[in-house]
């Protein structure tokens, strides 16, 4: 006869796989959703991906991966936002209030 688990044995890990998955798809989701609103700024200054990426000493296709959210790190979006003539601003938020903790000065490389 063929035993199978008991559902309180299993919920548990079903749940919390349930949870990283959805925290995953959301984190995916946002970082479209930035890099489409970075590519809005740059066709509103009538900048190329290919002048960005001069600008930011990468390649063409790395600025398009930027735009699609494909994104490494914060120091990516920082470069990126410095080539359009931005800057990065790190806030931290308590609840109602907010800090801000540093931006960036560092010419795009």
């Amino acid at each position: 006869m063929t035993r199978f688990p008991r559902w309180n044995d299993v919920r548990a890990d079903l749940i919390a796989d349930a949870e990283e998955t959805l925290t995953e798809a959301r984190r995916r989701n946002q970082a479209y959703i930035d890099g489409h609103r970075l590519a809005e700024r740059r066709r509103l200054l009538g900048l190329t991906q290919t002048e960005v990426a001069e600008h930011m000493g990468v390649s063409k296709s790395r600025v398009s991966q930027i735009e699609r959210g494909d994104v490494s790190t914060v120091d990516v979006i920082a470069r990126y936002v410095q080539a359009l003539g931005g800057q990065i601003q790190i806030t931290a938020v308590f609840g109602d209030d907010l800090y801000i903790l540093r931006g960036t000065d560092t010419p795009a490389a």
